[in-house]
Formats: C-alpha cells, sequence, structure tokens
C-alpha cells in the first residue's frame, strides 16, 4: 500500500514538473495568433501540434490546452480569420482569468469583432458575377439543349412538308416557294411552343396551389456554426430557435435557447468563454446570490438531457427551456441595465 501512495506521489510530481505555466501558454497562444495574421500557417500548425495536450498550471488549479482550437489551426491549409478571432478570444479570457477574481466589465470590442468576423461578407461594387446555379454552365447548357431542340423541331416540320408538297403536281410545287414552305414551318413550330407552355404554365399553378409555399421561418440547412456559441449573437440565436421550431427540429431549437442564454451572459461578463469548458462548470461559476441561479441550473439539466440523452424532443420540452432561458435572458438583460 506504500509503494502504491509512492508512485502517485512520484506520478503528480512529474505531472507538475511537466506543466507550462499559464504565462508561456497565453505567449504561445498569442505568437500563433500573430503567424495565423500574418500568413505564416505553416510556421502556426507546427507551434499548434506542439502544444497539443500540454497541461496548463493556472491559479484555479491546472487544465489542458485547447486541443479543438489548436486542431483547428493544424488541419488549416490557409488563412482563416475566424481562427485569429478565436484565439483573441481565448488569450484575453485567460488573462482575465489570471488577473481579475472579480467580474468586470464586457469586452465590447472583441464581441464586435467576433460579430463582424463570422458575419457574410457583402459583394463589392464591379467585377464579375461568381459562378452560381444561375450563371455557371448548368445554364448554359440549358439554353443550348433548347436551342437544338427548337432547330430539330423546325428542321421536321419543314421536311414532313416537303413530304406533303411531293403528293402535289409540279406547277402547284412551284407557286409555293421554299421561303413559304419555311415561313409556314416556323409558324407551325412558334404554335406548338405556344401551346406547350401555357401547359407549363398551368401545370406550375396547379401544382402551385397543391404545395404550400415556403415562409420565411423556415429553418436554414445545419452548418458547424451551430455548435459554437460565439457564432450568432444573442438576439440571433432566439430568432434561430424560432426557425428551428417552426420546421419542427426541437433538438436544435433547444440547444439555440441554451447558445442564447450563454452568450448574453458571455457579454455581461457573468460567465467567462472558455473552449472545453463544460455546462456544469458555467454552473459553478456562477455565483450563489444570483436571483436567477436555480433556472440556470434547470436549463441546463434539460438541455443535457434532451440533446444527450434523448434520440428526438418534443414541443413540450422546448416549451420548458424556452420559458426558462427567457427568464435569465430578461433578469440578465436587467441586471446589465442596473
Amino acid at each position: 500500500m506504500r509503494r502504491i501512495v509512492y508512485a502517485l506521489a512520484l506520478s503528480l510530481l512529474a505531472l507538475a514538473a511537466n506543466a507550462m505555466p499559464l504565462d508561456d501558454y497565453i505567449n504561445t497562444l498569442e505568437r500563433i495568433r500573430s503567424l495565423v495574421t500574418s500568413g505564416q500557417i505553416d510556421q502556426a500548425r507546427v507551434d499548434a501540434r506542439a502544444l497539443m495536450g500540454q497541461q496548463i498550471e493556472s491559479p484555479n488549479g491546472p487544465f489542458h490546452a485547447d486541443d479543438a482550437l489548436l486542431d483547428s489551426i493544424v488541419k488549416s491549409t490557409k488563412v482563416d480569420v475566424r481562427a485569429a478571432t478565436r484565439l483573441a478570444a481565448t488569450i484575453a479570457e485567460l488573462r482575465r482569468t489570471k488577473g481579475e477574481a472579480a467580474v468586470g466589465p464586457p469586452n465590447e470590442t472583441l464581441l464586435r469583432r467576433i460579430a463582424n468576423d463570422q458575419a457574410e461578407a457583402q459583394p463589392k461594387m464591379g467585377g464579375e458575377l461568381p459562378t452560381d446555379d444561375m450563371t455557371g454552365e448548368k445554364v448554359t447548357r440549358l439554353v443550348d439543349a433548347l436551342t437544338k431542340a427548337w432547330e430539330w423541331i423546325l428542321d421536321k416540320i419543314i421536311r414532313f412538308w416537303n413530304w406533303l408538297d411531293s403528293f402535289f403536281p409540279t406547277s402547284k410545287r412551284q407557286e409555293i416557294g421554299s421561303h413559304d414552305i419555311r415561313g409556314m414551318a416556323t409558324g407551325i413550330a412558334i404554335v406548338i411552343a405556344i401551346v406547350v407552355a401555357l401547359l407549363a404554365w398551368t401545370a406550375m399553378r396547379r401544382s402551385r396551389g397543391a404545395t404550400p409555399e415556403l415562409v420565411e421561418s423556415a429553418a436554414p440547412i445545419s452548418s458547424s456554426r451551430d455548435e459554437d456559441p460565439l457564432s450568432r449573437a444573442s438576439n440571433e440565436w432566439e430568432k434561430y430557435a424560432a426557425q428551428l421550431a417552426a420546421a419542427g427540429r426541437y433538438r436544435e431549437a433547444i440547444r439555440a435557447w441554451y447558445h442564447a442564454v450563454l452568450v448574453t451572459l458571455y457579454s455581461a461578463s457573468i460567465l467567462h468563454f472558455r473552449k472545453g469548458r463544460t455546462n456544469w462548470e458555467y454552473v459553478a461559476a456562477l455565483s450563489p446570490a444570483l436571483p436567477w441561479r436555480r433556472e440556470f441550473i434547470e436549463l441546463t439539466r434539460k438541455f443535457e438531457h434532451e440533446w444527450y440523452g434523448a434520440m428526438e424532443s418534443g414541443e413540450e420540452a422546448l416549451e420548458d427551456c424556452r420559458r426558462l432561458a427567457k427568464t435569465i435572458l430578461t433578469a440578465s438583460v436587467a441586471r446589465g441595465a442596473a
């Protein structure tokens, strides 16, 4: 038994000896961010790979380096502005953890920069349109196919007319010139095209009346942004949750409400974002004096059950989470205004 205790003690000492000080960890992340910003992505990948799996010693206790963030840099093949922004957010959070025990004012500049980086860039004036489904090769091929089909129909009509004309006497055929034949064939082809267009228009009207139109609240396609609370502002998460609920995607709507609460608490500096921190660690970080702490615990419990423990969620579970989230959002906004 004594040997086991000694072995454990030696293991702990070895881990402590290999742990990286918090200052060195922050400086290394700052260096990686500088390399990413300056376009030196190869060296940034080397430094990030060396930092993965490293244990960090901090005043609040040891923790492991953010392997998820570092792995995204290691696997990147080009400069990603979002990676530099997330590095800056992580560095700022670590510095606040190191230098301040009390809750400080929110870093509005950092939050604003994160929102700007996550927003889609607007197209510049001038230049050429990007190739897409409306301007790419598909439309060109469709136009070519329609042109060839028109020429084929016109040729077949002329051939059919010539075949009929062969039954008439020679004198009668001379009275009808080739231009007249082509003109009549073109007219017949136009009539056929008009009839086809009318039939297609009628079919489209019937199908439009039978199929409900898409509404603005239809939920967009899921993306990797949904996993990151900082990918949207709080009000955007609320709107996204409503769209998901309208589409019947209740589990994802519950997650969107939970992310809306987290982003609001980050902005108010009630909680501090750190990649890899669990939801229950956020609960432990809340002050017991907060009047809505019980609601946050209940919301966390329901979210964990629905997202990780259930295959699908119902409308009743979504309504419970929405009510709890609204209570927390209203209370935290009122606290920030005060």
